[in-house]
């Protein structure tokens, strides 16, 4: 018996057929590939929204390796900041798909030191007024970027946090939720059928709702036989840096 390569995601194409079936246009007269796209993309960040608020880890992306620069010693003051985000030239912007970071670490830039986690002070009143020292230790995440007062030398951080998936651009594109063809498939059903008038619209749109639940309670489930450990309770104020005078 010969062995078939199979993988637990699907293509983009492999949606769009079950759509045009939905539609009946198996044939893809009206509904080719480039008209069901834009409406499968529109469907694919819904479940994706909806799978984000349980709290899934399917969006997690560690080891975004960047680099601040240091700031210069003209500059360096207690009122300077410096920042990385989508606008920061590359190598060292941050990905234009990141949702929301959720841990940072850091080196001296260039070595093979291990890296030390710095403390997430976001939602403790932001960053602390202090000229800058040897390392960055804080970090605050606001405007779409992540915030430091900033280091006197070049630092290397390791980034980990929450990311979009990427758009589909074409029918071989992989769908990086497994399982969710049919989520996908009555929502996009639905989507294109409802400009053109059809009743079928509101029957598809029910019917991925229905498809989404079913989607989420599979990953909910899942999540929920993984332990967690909450951190103590005083481990969410920066009291120092751990390892160097300070405790958390």
């Amino acid at each position: 018996m010969p062995l078939i390569g199979s993988t637990a995601y699907n293509t983009a194409g492999i949606v769009t057929s079950l759509v045009r079936s939905l539609l009946n246009d198996a044939a893809g007269n009206v509904y080719t590939d480039a008209v069901l796209l834009p409406y499968l993309n529109s469907q694919y960040r819904r479940v994706q929204r909806k799978l984000a608020n349980t709290g899934s880890n399917l969006f997690i992306t560690d080891d975004v390796l960047l680099v601040v620069k240091a700031i210069p010693a003209a500059q360096q003051d207690p009122g300077t900041q410096t920042v990385l985000n989508d606008a920061t030239p590359p190598p060292n912007q941050l990905p234009a798909n990141l949702l929301a970071p959720s841990k940072l670490w850091e080196r001296p830039n260039g070595t093979t030191q291990d890296f030390v986690e710095m403390v997430d002070l976001t939602s403790h009143g932001g960053l602390p007024s202090r000229l800058q020292g040897s390392t960055l230790d804080v970090w605050e995440w606001r405007s779409d970027g992540v915030y430091f007062v900033g280091a006197t030398q070049d630092t290397q951080i390791r980034l980990r946090g929450e990311y979009a998936l990427p758009d589909l651009t074409g029918a071989q594109d992989v769908i990086l939720i497994r399982n969710a063809q049919e989520a996908l498939a009555f929502g996009t059903a639905a989507a294109a059928a409802t400009p053109r008038g059809s009743e079928l619209g509101v029957k598809y749109d029910a019917a991925a709702e229905d498809s989404i639940e079913d989607l989420v309670g599979f990953y909910v489930r899942k999540q929920q036989g993984s332990g967690t450990r909450r951190r103590p309770f005083g481990s969410r104020y920066y009291r120092g840096r751990p390892g160097r005078g300070g405790g958390w």
